[in-house]
């Protein structure tokens, strides 16, 4: 069936391969836009991140492991540039309609995953003789709002529960410290925080409905948590995107009960959040 058959009682005209080609581009370039509104209005719950994640499942039984954001937006922009031939709009305007609508519908498929909550700490021993670590919640115990960047108060759980969950202290180090308030960077995804335990394959979020406790000073953000234990060890990831500084993303094997303090040292970078996050790979 040639180009045009199933509406040639609409128009009387035919469509060579230049029209085909550029009713391709504008239903790309339809869902390209679309892609970016998704990313900077969603923010952390755009589903391109789990589009992400399912292509990266099929890429990698052929040996892919990463690809970046930005390459997922050009499979779906192909994907959109292929469809003009069953859709075959008409006019450059229907086809860039079409391509933005296709993503509209692909992202509904696909609904946003900002992962689980993390659990408030226990509290152990252990885990209380690093002095930095004491002296970050030395004033959190009495009340709920103190302000300077501490936002939560300090759960006690019984010494059972933490035996049964991976007791984290990650230490965030940002040389120049933040750009703007804390409160402001987390309200305005100019800071963003995810842990990930590959044994489990879930997916926590750091700063959104958390019970981790945190206090940010001296340019240093420290988080106290635990992530329930399935097995004596686990490799646990981390994923820390910040205004004026690189994604960092790294590992950490992870021992039952309490741990050593995860480091975790920023690099100061002068790329904007939203290319570096079209340029990053999301497993998790």
């Amino acid at each position: 069936m040639a180009y045009g058959d199933n509406i040639r009682g609409q128009v009387d005209r035919s469509f060579g391969a230049v029209q085909v080609t550029g009713f391709g581009i504008a239903a790309a370039m339809g869902i390209g836009s679309a892609v970016i509104i998704d990313l900077v209005q969603q923010q952390e719950a755009s589903a391109l991140y789990v589009i992400n994640r399912w292509i990266l499942e099929v890429t990698s039984l052929l040996g892919i492991q990463a690809i970046p954001l930005y390459g997922v937006m050009l499979i779906l922009m192909g994907i959109g540039a292929a469809t003009v031939i069953f859709s075959q709009p008409l006019n450059m305007r229907t086809a860039f309609a079409q391509g933005f609508g296709a993503l509209a519908i692909l992202v509904t498929i696909a609904p946003s995953d900002l992962g689980a909550p993390l659990d408030a700490p226990a509290e152990t021993t252990q885990m209380q003789t690093d002095d930095n670590f004491d002296l970050m919640f030395e004033e959190t115990s009495l009340r709920p709002d103190l302000g300077d960047g501490v936002i939560m108060v300090p759960v006690t759980m019984q010494r059972s529960a933490a035996e049964e969950a991976y007791q984290l202290r990650i230490q965030v180090k940002f040389p120049e410290g933040l750009p703007m308030d804390f409160q402001k960077m987390l309200r305005n995804n100019r800071l963003v925080g995810k842990l990930y335990n590959s044994e489990t394959n879930t997916k926590y979020n750091i700063f959104r409905n958390s019970g981790a406790e945190m206090s940010y000073r001296d340019n240093t953000l420290r988080i106290v948590t635990q992530v329930s234990a399935t097995t004596p060890e686990a490799e646990l990831w981390l994923l820390i995107e910040a205004q004026g500084y690189r994604i960092q993303e790294e590992s950490f094997v992870a021992q039952r009960g309490a741990n050593p303090i995860w480091n975790v040292e920023m690099q100061e970078s002068s790329t904007p959040l939203l290319m570096q996050r079209l340029a990053h790979s999301y497993r998790f």
